[in-house]
C-alpha cells in the first residue's frame, strides 16, 4: 500500500535589496530608541559632577533632586514641592495631634509617606477581611473575662498600618445585654493566614 504526502510551499516576495537596507536601519533605530537616553552628567564620575551639571532640569515641570558628596541640587520645582509638603505636613499634624491609632486620618499624599497608619473605607470586601479579626480580639476577650460571651454585631471603622496592623472600632453584644458594645482591638493579620496575633482588645472608654 502506498501513501503520498502533498508539500505545500509557500513563496513570498523577494526582498529588494533597496527594501532590505530600509528595513535593516529601521530595525536600528527602534532598538536605539529602546535603550535609555543617557545624559553627560550620568557618564560623569560622582566625585567629578559639580552643579551646573544639572542646569537641564532648572525650567523642568517636574520635580528633580539629587544628592552628591559634596552638593544637593534640587530644581525650582522641587524646591517648591517641599514647600508644599511643609505646609500640608504642618496642618496634618495639627489635625492629628490628640488623635488616637483607632481615628487616624489619612497623611498628605504630596508627602507620600509609606509606613503612616491611615483609614481605610469601610465596603463589603473590607468586611468580609476584618470579620474575622474582630471575631479573633472578641475571643481573646471571652477568654479574659470570665462570665462574658460578646457576638460581634458591626464594625464602625478601621485604621491600618503597612505590615498588616489593624486597628478596628467595631460593636458586640453580650446575650445577657440589649444594648451593643463598643470595642477596639489592634489585630496583626498574618500573611500566611490565621491564626491572627491579638495585640490587644477592650471596650472603647
Amino acid at each position: 500500500m502506498s501513501m503520498e504526502f502533498e508539500t505545500r510551499v509557500t513563496i513570498l516576495p523577494s526582498e529588494s535589496f533597496e527594501e532590505r537596507e530600509k528595513r535593516l536601519e529601521s530595525e536600528q533605530d527602534s532598538d536605539e530608541e529602546s535603550e535609555p537616553k543617557r545624559f553627560d552628567w550620568q557618564l560623569k564620575r560622582p566625585e567629578d559632577l559639580v552643579l551646573s551639571d544639572f542646569s537641564m532640569y532648572d525650567d523642568d515641570p517636574k520635580p528633580f533632586k539629587i544628592y552628591t558628596r559634596s552638593f544637593v541640587y534640587k530644581n525650582e520645582a522641587q524646591v517648591e514641592k517641599e514647600k508644599q509638603i511643609k505646609i500640608a505636613m504642618a496642618d496634618y499634624r495639627k489635625r492629628s495631634r490628640n488623635l488616637s491609632r483607632f481615628d487616624a486620618i489619612a497623611p498628605p499624599k504630596i508627602a507620600e509617606l509609606c509606613s503612616s497608619i491611615i483609614p481605610l473605607p469601610i465596603d463589603d470586601d473590607l468586611r468580609l477581611e476584618l470579620t474575622p479579626l474582630c471575631n479573633v480580639a472578641l475571643e481573646k476577650y471571652n477568654d479574659d473575662n470570665q462570665g462574658v460571651n460578646f457576638v460581634l454585631t458591626d464594625i464602625v471603622k478601621t485604621t491600618w498600618r503597612p505590615g498588616g496592623m489593624y486597628y478596628i472600632t467595631f460593636q458586640a453584644q453580650d446575650p445577657s445585654n440589649t444594648h451593643a458594645t463598643t470595642f477596639q482591638a489592634q489585630v496583626h493579620k498574618m500573611c500566611r493566614g490565621p491564626p491572627h496575633k491579638v495585640i490587644s482588645c477592650a471596650i472603647k472608654t
